[in-house]
């Protein structure tokens, strides 16, 4: 059964998906009956769009058009109360999505005209919502669901292939999803989260400690920075760590999408499905690697007691024009960078109630973050600096700075990044650097400054 609404908390939601058994038991006919019952009551909806807005009382205005016998369109087929609302809903949900699109439409500018508006569905492809009068006896492994065969509705018990999916989450209404010949059970599965306030509710905590994060493409995807600040806007950096394991990933991709760019060359023609499984093992990876490097960065910032998790808004890169394999890899690079940052955003909170911020970029790799000069990063020093920067191997790109600092730029970057998200509550938030000797106990710095 779904949750209820429980002061101090918020309702989180995911799907969790298992492949259901079905011995031969064909669900097709449910899914037909489904999708008629869809295309009927979308019907019925574009004819009264009032009852729409009618949140709580919908099933109640359009059930009163189609049952009975002074119905005014009467139902095509007999179907349980919980199987007909489930196909109210959605038919509901999909006029609201056209209403939408064509009210946008209807709104255009003067000088953007389109050659014709978008038009309402006519046929629908969705899978059957099984509502709480239509499964029961759920052991985990096993469900009875309540299914068409021969026009008639019959109790029929499946086997599912069960997993644990964590702590704390309750399920609710599954849905039956038929997808290139397999059968999944995919349950909505909702959990109890500690309301936070919000963003605006955090920074006002005393003794804030934050997770700033510095993403770049290639090599080291990922550096994160623990940065604490006292009442006096004084910050000290309590924790670093680099997510390491990404230029394996960044090599596989670069050689896949090699042998595709030289194939394509070979042919000469491309079609839809050209080198499909190739792709496929990409994209999977690439998911893979989104989830991995999230992971690693909200466990981080949980042992540490971070409350929220920071990183750049870089939302409009867009790849360059160049070699199909190039560009392509540029497009995957800022694809994982956006997905990690959903990730986090969506994990961290549903496993800690950690929150997530994302700030301005704007300089965040130009400065020092220690005394604001600006800094000389990768290769390109001036010869004033070069006794500075030669000493100096950080594992990646670094930075100096005329005033005599070097380190890492990715660290750097990511102190800035958790400055200026500090900056919302304190005027000017400074970095304080610790002496040598003078080290707190719960850092774990290494190397440069």
């Amino acid at each position: 059964m779904a949750l209820k609404r429980k002061k101090g908390y918020s309702i989180e939601s995911k799907t969790a998906r298992f492949t259901l058994l079905r011995d031969g038991i064909d669900l097709d006919e449910t899914k037909v009956a489904f999708n008629e019952l869809v295309s009927f009551y979308f019907a019925v909806v574009a004819t009264h769009p009032e009852g729409t807005v009618m949140v709580n009382e919908y099933y109640k205005v359009y059930e009163g058009f189609t049952l009975g016998e002074k119905a005014k369109y009467p139902l095509p087929f007999d179907a349980p109360c919980d199987f007909r609302r489930a196909a109210i809903k959605k038919a509901i949900g999909a006029y609201k999505s056209w209403k939408t699109n064509y009210d946008k439409w209807k709104a255009r500018p003067p000088r953007h005209f389109f050659h014709r508006p978008p038009v309402q569905p006519r046929s629908f492809n969705f899978n059957p919502v099984f509502y709480a009068g239509m499964w029961k006896e759920d052991t985990g492994d096993s469900i009875m669901l309540k299914v068409r065969r021969d026009n008639a509705w019959i109790w029929i018990k499946f086997q599912y292939l069960g997993y644990d999916f964590g702590a704390g989450w309750e399920k609710a209404s599954p849905t039956v999803t038929l997808k290139d010949g397999k059968a999944y059970l995919d349950f909505t599965v909702e959990k109890y989260v500690p309301a936070t306030g919000g963003l605006k509710n955090v920074i006002q905590q005393s003794d804030l400690r934050i997770c700033s994060v510095d993403l770049d493409l290639d090599g080291h995807i990922a550096t994160c920075s623990i940065l604490e600040s006292d009442d006096n806007g004084v910050v000290h950096e309590v924790s670093r760590m680099t997510v390491k394991g990404h230029v394996s990933h960044v090599s596989r991709r670069k050689r896949d999408l090699g042998r595709i760019a030289r194939r394509m060359n070979q042919t000469g023609r491309v079609e839809k499905g050209f080198a499909s499984t190739r792709f496929a093992k990409i994209s999977r990876r690439e998911r893979n690697e989104g989830f991995r490097i999230a992971s690693e960065i909200i466990e981080f910032a949980h042992r540490h007691g971070c409350k929220v998790i920071v990183f750049e808004h870089l939302g409009n890169l867009r790849p360059k024009r160049g070699k199909y394999s190039k560009r392509s890899n540029q497009k995957r690079a800022y694809w994982l960078k956006g997905k990690i940052v959903d990730n986090v955003r969506r994990i961290a909170y549903q496993r800690y109630a950690i929150l997530t911020a994302r700030v301005n970029p704007k300089n965040t790799s130009r400065h020092c973050a220690v005394d604001g000069v600006e800094v000389w990063r990768g290769n390109h020093y001036q010869p004033s600096l070069l006794e500075f920067c030669q000493p100096y191997q950080c594992g990646g790109k670094c930075f100096a700075t005329i005033l005599g600092r070097r380190g890492s730029s990715a660290l750097n970057a990511a102190r800035n990044i958790g400055l200026r998200f500090l900056s919302r509550r304190f005027v000017q938030p400074a970095l304080a650097v610790e002496k040598a000797g003078t080290r707190r106990k719960s850092q774990t710095l290494k190397g440069g400054v």
